[in-house]
């Protein structure tokens, strides 16, 4: 294993829907693992100088989509990082390539009606924001994306009906986990 791949050094990568919890739970396991905390949509918001909403309503969703690759390129270089991504990163095969090759993709899963309850007001997101009936469009969406964000993950933290301090235990032992795993393979072939 060379340096850069070390199981100490592998980023900790939250994935899943909008309201999953990536953006609290994220920080919460930061702060324990005295990690630096990115947030992709945030990055993407602050190159472009815009929200979310306003890039998908002025520019569109491939735009968007096109600086949240760009985020996750630049994102995926660090070291001892925790990354919460937007809820569609998975989509794209190269992104996910990317977050797992420095770091561990945990999947924060969580049912549509506990989504729908979390995302409050659809004027912050720009997927429901349109939706004549964002239950059915959460259904559809949550339909299509869970291949992708299974196949991606590493390990999956569910979070329906989870206070958010027990998720971030969740996620930190399933982190520990990995990393641990990763140490015993390592250990036992040497490269």
């Amino acid at each position: 294993m060379s340096r850069t791949s070390r199981p100490v050094d592998r980023n900790l990568v939250l994935v899943g829907f909008m309201g999953s919890g990536k953006s609290t739970i994220g920080r919460r396991c930061a702060q324990a693992l005295r990690f630096r905390f990115h947030d992709t949509d945030a990055l993407v918001e602050h190159r472009a100088g815009k929200s979310v909403a306003d890039i998908f309503a002025e520019d569109g969703e491939a735009c968007f989509r096109a600086l949240e690759s760009d985020a996750v390129r630049d994102l995926a270089r660090e070291r001892r990082a925790v990354i919460a991504t937007g809820g569609g990163v998975v989509m794209d095969s190269a992104n996910v390539a990317r977050l797992r090759r420095t770091g561990y993709v945990i999947l924060l899963w969580a049912d549509a009606a506990e989504i729908l309850a979390r995302c409050g007001t659809r004027a912050t997101r720009p997927l429901l924001a349109s939706a004549e009936d964002p239950a059915e469009r959460i259904t559809s969406l949550l339909a299509r994306r869970e291949p992708c964000y299974r196949s991606a993950a590493h390990a999956v933290v569910e979070t329906t009906g989870l206070p958010r301090e027990e998720a971030v235990e969740r996620v930190l032992a399933a982190y520990h986990s990995l990393v641990e795993s990763s140490r015993h393979r390592h250990a036992s072939n040497p490269a």
